[in-house]
């Protein structure tokens, strides 16, 4: 009993103490405790000093309406009234997208209506980010606040980094909400998206019952003249409730009449166009595809009253919606077959082979050609009556009498031109084998696709597929004749008997290279822009909407986000036109320099050439630092480069820095130049060029020797040009014993003064340099120009030889005399100086002796200069 209660009794010793001790930590703890206000939560940046000052706190007299009043006058627009005023609206569309059936239509407004949300918010974005940068390095101008235990800071920095703090918060939560409500309508706009793919889905996938009945079947002549009448109603209220008849009626015929003047036009152009070189039987590629291009946009221009007359009787007259959707069907069937016909005719040339764009026979063009119009006039006639069947309201009789041999029909046209054997004409621009197969078997997959929802009752998925293989097709065959006219186009600029050949010629001279140079960039900025113009084309006819292409397109170009970085294409691209840009200045200013300050001021080519090439490297520099400026990135990250360069030069770029900092040094010092006469690693020829890298040096075979710079460094070099182009040469003579000294000195001397290439300072000069037992040797010094042409030694040595020819002045010649035995004696001999053994050599000795006083004796005389 007495252990119980000494144990309650010390645990409730135990939770006093605890009580206490929490007691005096709030105690001690209440006065440092800041109040939870505004100011602290605005305190929540990252950015934001983390630890609270523990001394005195100004949040007491901190104005927050002056705060935000002057945040709102910086950014220009009141900040919360913006948020509440988007946000009501994102709501308002979120409430307006839980609404069931919702239409094609109305999904279409609720996507314009988020755009423009989102534009306002894009807008209020710009106004707030120059702002919220200025208040973050304002902010961070105070440092870090004091730490805890730290002496506090002075009351007025402590009240400034107050009123920033709050006021960098408010711009930061500015900012927070606008990245919330573009999350927001991101998620909003894949709604809508979600919603359009079920509808859509739901649609195709809605087989259409009793296809093959025969009720269906023998109703549909009594739908047919229904139909018709219902049609001729609807067009009929529509131009009797017209006020103005006379003038649409004038405009008819205005457009009927400025549509045959062009057709007229485009006749005569083509003819021109085609028969002014008909004697020309193989015509260039580029000539065919400058003719058809021309023919194209002639014949294309008569189409453009057609479209000329719906847009202006759609914009000045309230046209009803199914007037609307009958008067649009109706223009652009007729511009299909129109467009269709003038480009297949155009690139097929099927009465014209010499003339013809697409590498194919005669039969197979006139082949292709009537399939590709029968499969115009047949799309666009069924696109037209599937449109009546809809503006009628008609029965699924009628709908599936248009569509099930529609689909048919065009299905069987494909499989026509698939099967079509394309046999090729010309041979620079064959098609690939390889590339036909790829691109056939899709197709032959849409078709039998085509066939199978056909029978199967899914006729909408079956024309469906038809339209948009037809369609599809026909952007890909446009956007291929596109890509062989920019073929054609950069096939001209290298032959000078196009117009743009010879523009290149006037202007650039006749470097066939540069030509090419020039015209592949063009070549590929076009056909780029081709592609880019057909892939937004084929996104439409597959179910995407144009705002959804445009946001594609918008954030690709100007800029879409991987993890933190930003990235956009037109920036990129803005700037390597700015380095281009920069990089031309920088060569015209080096031109401008070496022509009009360092020729003007004399200086030699060697320096010229040094600050030439040192002013290029800078210019390059210059050019890429201000290119990477202008594309947003940070220069200070270079030093992360560098110390990623640092690392590889550690391990495997020694090699390429090291010639690199030679290239400096051979740039700043000018031990060499270009144009200096060097002697370096065996190879002695003239500097053409020094680059950063490497230098090349012509030698005399005319061979171009191409040494690192680190070379010129850490080796010997000779260079018999670095002082001036004084070079002395060295003749060496011999004259026989007996020859007046004085004779051969004043001949040498002489020689060496008439030689027009010798220099008279330095003087030529004579030695006597020795005795000999077959003559006297003397040497001849002279100075000559390096950069002199012709042979000088040669010429002194001929003119040399010539005055001791006129003086009796002999030049020795050395003879000796060897006389030759057997060959046994020789083996005797050899056999006798080997010493093999004493007794061996004694009877060699004696067998050599005899024959030597026996053998008859032969001498041969060998003479040595």
């Amino acid at each position: 009993m007495i252990r119980r209660l000494w144990v309650v009794a010390w645990a409730l010793s135990l939770f006093s103490m605890l009580v206490v001790a929490g007691a005096q930590a709030q105690t001690a703890q209440a006065p440092t405790s800041p109040k939870p206000d505004v100011t602290q939560r605005a305190d929540s940046p990252s950015d934001a000093p983390a630890t609270a000052q523990p001394a005195k706190q100004p949040a007491a007299s901190l104005n927050t309406a002056e705060i935000v009043t002057r945040a709102n006058k910086n950014v220009g627009v009141d900040i919360e009234k913006s948020i509440n005023g988007w946000e009501q609206e994102l709501s308002r569309l979120e409430g307006d997208l839980k609404k069931p059936r919702l239409s094609y239509s109305e999904l279409n407004d609720l996507r314009d209506k988020l755009q423009r949300v989102r534009s306002e918010i894009g807008s209020f974005g710009k106004q707030l980010e120059p702002v919220l940068a200025a208040a973050k390095d304002q902010l961070g101008l105070l440092g870090p606040a004091p730490a805890a235990g730290q002496p506090p800071e002075p009351d007025d920095v402590a009240r400034s980094r107050a009123d920033r703090t709050y006021y960098h918060g408010v711009l930061t939560g500015g900012q927070k909400e606008i990245d919330s409500a573009n999350l927001r309508i991101d998620k909003l706009i894949d709604a809508i998206q979600d919603i359009r793919r079920k509808n859509f889905a739901t649609r195709l996938l809605q087989p259409l019952p009793g296809i093959y009945s025969s009720e269906t079947w023998s109703s549909v002549p009594n739908y047919v003249p229904l139909a018709t009448y219902r049609v001729r109603d609807i067009v009929a209220d529509w131009w009797g409730s017209l006020g103005d008849q006379d003038d649409v009626k004038l405009l008819v015929f205005e457009s009927g009449l400025l549509m045959l003047g062009l057709a007229v036009a485009a006749a005569l152009g083509t003819w021109r166009l085609r028969r002014r070189r008909s004697e020309d039987v193989d015509q260039p590629f580029w000539r065919r595809a400058a003719v058809a291009g021309a023919i194209a946009l002639l014949w294309l221009l008569p189409v453009l009253p057609i479209a000329f007359l719906y847009g202006l009787v759609a914009d000045t007259h309230q046209l009803p919606k199914r007037v609307d959707w009958l008067l649009y069907t109706t223009a652009q069937s007729i511009i299909t077959v129109l467009a269709v016909s003038v480009l297949v005719i155009s690139a097929f040339a099927p009465r014209m082979p010499h003339w013809r764009l697409i590498p194919v026979s005669d039969r197979t063009a006139r082949r292709i050609c009537g399939l590709l119009l029968a499969l115009a006039i047949v799309y666009g006639v069924t696109s037209l009556l599937y449109m009546v069947t809809r503006v009628v309201q008609a029965p699924f009789a009628l709908t599936i009498a248009v569509a099930l041999p529609s689909s048919l029909l065009l299905a069987g046209i494909i499989v026509a031109i698939l099967l079509t054997p394309l046999e090729g004409q010309h041979q620079d621009q064959s098609l690939s084998p390889r590339l036909l197969a790829v691109l056939r078997a899709p197709v032959w997959i849409a078709v039998v696709a085509i066939i199978i929802s056909t029978f199967a009752g899914y006729l909408a998925l079956a024309r469906f597929l038809a339209q948009q293989l037809v369609v599809t097709v026909s952007i890909m065959a446009f956007a291929y004749l596109l890509l062989l006219w920019v073929d054609g186009l950069m096939q001209g600029l290298g032959d000078d008997r196009a117009a743009t050949g010879r523009w290149l010629k006037e202007s650039f001279g006749e470097q066939h290279q540069r030509h090419e140079q020039l015209a592949l960039p063009i070549g590929l900025l076009l056909k780029a822009i081709v592609v880019i113009l057909s892939v937004p084309l084929i996104l439409l006819q597959w179910g995407y909407s144009w705002p959804e292409v445009y946001d594609w397109y918008s954030q690709l170009f100007f800029g879409f986000r991987v993890g933190n970085t930003q990235v956009s294409i037109a920036v990129l691209l803005a700037s390597v036109m700015v380095f281009g840009l920069a990089y031309g200045a920088a060569r015209l200013f080096q031109g401008w320099l070496d022509e009009r300050v360092l020729k003007a001021a004399g200086i030699s080519g060697g320096l010229r050439d040094s600050i030439r090439v040192g002013v290029g490297y800078g210019g390059v520099v210059i050019a890429t630092l201000v290119a990477f400026s202008y594309a947003g990135f940070d220069l200070s990250n270079l030093a992360i480069l560098a110390g990623a360069f640092s690392v590889g030069i550690g391990f495997g770029l020694q090699s390429i820095v090291n010639n690199f900092v030679s290239g400096l040094i051979l740039l700043a010092e000018r031990p060499i130049r270009v144009g200096d006469l060097v002697v370096v690693g065996g190879e002695e020829g003239y500097v053409r060029k020094i680059s950063v890298r490497s230098t090349e040096v012509e030698t005399s075979e005319r061979a171009s020797v191409v040494i690192p710079n680190s070379y010129f460094i850490t080796e010997k070099v000779k260079n018999w040009t670095l002082r001036d182009n004084r070079r002395r040469i060295a003749i060496p003579v011999k004259v026989a014993n007996g020859s007046d000294p004085r004779a051969v000195k004043s001949i040498l001397l002489k020689v060496a003064q008439d030689h027009p290439s010798v220099l008279t300072l330095p003087a030529p000069s004579f030695d006597f340099e020795d005795f000999g037992v077959d003559g006297l040797t003397f040497k001849l010094y002279a100075f000559v120009d390096v950069r002199a042409g012709g042979n000088v030694t040669a010429d002194l040595r001929i003119a040399i030889l010539e005055a001791f020819q006129e003086a009796g002045i002999l030049i020795p010649s050395r003879h000796a005399e060897v006389t030759l035995q057997t060959i046994d004696l020789l083996r005797e001999t050899a056999e006798h100086l080997s010493g093999d053994t004493q007794k061996t050599k004694v009877k060699t000795k004696g067998s050599a002796s005899g024959q030597l006083a026996n053998l008859p004796r032969q001498s041969a005389n060998l003479v040595r200069p």
